[in-house]
């Protein structure tokens, strides 16, 4: 063992003089234990909640959408999925897409929406709208349940406001018939009206446990997306990728073949916003969090300059006997660093094994104080999403041994300022 460290660990366990000394870093062992605890428990959740919304966009959305480059629509989507094919080989599923915007109306209730026609057959293989759809009874549909011609399926909460009770059953509005009004321009006796209205039977409910999806679109088949639009075609195509992590590679090559006449958009782009304010949220709560540590460090910094007050003679006996101004630093850097270091490494473990037993201990605490924590209704989450990343915990281990490191330099350089001469006088 190096000196510098032997003489740093007998004055931790040194309990000759000063007991207060040892409880200060005792406390400071425990304040980077409780930081590093914290931040690896609040970052696994943050992880957790990324990944589980991530995973629930790209299987409710497609993870390319191609769209023609000079606007228009596609009047024979088979041929641009045929060529797109060729160009993309990651491709595994395609099918026409066409939107509407449209407002929708059941008795004295209307809400605006957003109409998504869809190759039923196709879609099963693209997202997870079968999978979503549920029955009055609360039983998953099978693929029969997509909407068929003069048919829709709303989304969860869309069913809800337009059912008119906000805590009412929304599959009771399946067999039900409402009204869609579109820009459509029609022609009447007394010559062409903006705005056309028809009926269309309620089919299914769509639950995508996402509230842009739930709140905002509604699914009918292509032929009556055509009807609602008054236009031949289709808008785009959607397609499904082998891995969809992928899609910013074939969006690329799509884009930059100047044969095909698209425009590519994955499925980050149509919520790079959304997950650009989960990133700065998580690295707020990461500055925020590692306060904790500070205050901890502060702690370390305070212990340090009171263990150098204490060892003044000890200092100046070892300056006396030739040891240099860099192993007397060294020496109260090594100190600061093994309570920095053990409170890490304490923190680590019970941060890891409290992220791991996250909802148990939740259900406990909700069970002892009687208040649901975590509402899964609110949330779509049967518990708390946690995932541990080895990053994280890289960062927050790292960041709480900097943190330590730079709390030890003054109380090191005081300890070589200590002049030996002065601190043997009297003894």
């Amino acid at each position: 063992m190096r000196f510098e460290l032997f003489v740093a660990a007998r004055y931790l366990r040194s309990k000759r003089r000063n007991r207060f000394v040892s409880l200060i870093a005792i406390i400071s062992v425990a304040g980077v234990c409780v930081g590093v605890m914290a931040l690896i428990v609040v970052m696994s959740v943050m992880t957790g909640f990324d990944i589980a919304l991530r995973d629930a966009i790209i299987g409710n959305r497609a993870h390319l959408t191609v769209l023609p480059s000079f606007g228009g629509r596609l009047e024979d989507p088979d041929q641009a999925i045929a060529r797109l094919r060729a160009v993309a080989p990651e491709i595994v599923a395609a099918g026409p897409l066409a939107q509407v915007e449209a407002l929708i109306t059941h008795d004295q209730n209307s809400t605006g929406a957003y109409i998504l026609g869809v190759d039923p057959v196709r879609e099963q293989e693209i997202t997870m709208l079968s999978e979503n759809l549920t029955t009055q009874g609360g039983r998953k549909y099978g693929a029969g349940a997509l909407p068929g011609e003069k048919e829709i399926v709303l989304g969860y909460r869309l069913a809800q406001r337009l059912l008119g009770a906000h805590y009412a059953d929304p599959n009771l509005m399946i067999g039900r018939r409402v009204t869609v009004t579109t820009a459509r321009q029609t022609l009447t006796p007394l010559g062409p009206r903006r705005g056309s209205q028809i009926w269309l039977r309620v089919s299914g409910i769509s639950q995508a446990k996402m509230s842009e999806f739930d709140t905002l679109y509604a699914f009918v088949d292509i032929p009556t997306a055509q009807m609602l639009t008054g236009e031949s075609g289709v808008d785009g195509i959607h397609m499904k990728l082998r891995d969809p992590f992928l899609a910013e590679t074939v969006k690329r090559r799509i884009n930059e073949d100047t044969d095909l006449p698209y425009q590519a958009i994955t499925w980050y782009d149509s919520q790079a916003e959304f997950f650009e304010a989960l990133y700065q949220e998580k690295l707020a709560m990461f500055i925020i969090l590692a306060f904790i540590i500070l205050v901890a460090a502060f702690n370390i910094t305070s212990t340090l300059i009171m263990v150098v007050m204490e060892k003044r003679r000890d200092i100046g006996i070892l300056r006396t006997i030739g040891t240099s101004t860099r192993s007397i630093f060294q020496l109260f850097i090594f100190e600061g660093l093994m309570i920095g270091l053990t409170g890490t490494v304490a923190g680590l473990i019970l941060g890891t094994l409290f992220a791991h037993n996250i909802n148990p201990i939740m259900v406990f605490i909700a069970k002892a104080i009687g208040w649901d924590i975590f509402n899964s209704t609110i949330y779509y989450f049967d518990g708390v999403p946690v995932a541990v990343m080895p990053g994280d915990i890289f960062w927050v281990c790292v960041s709480a041994v900097i943190l330590t490191l730079i709390s030890t330099l003054y109380p090191a350089w005081s300890a070589v300022r200590v002049d030996p001469v002065d601190a043997l006088r009297y003894e």
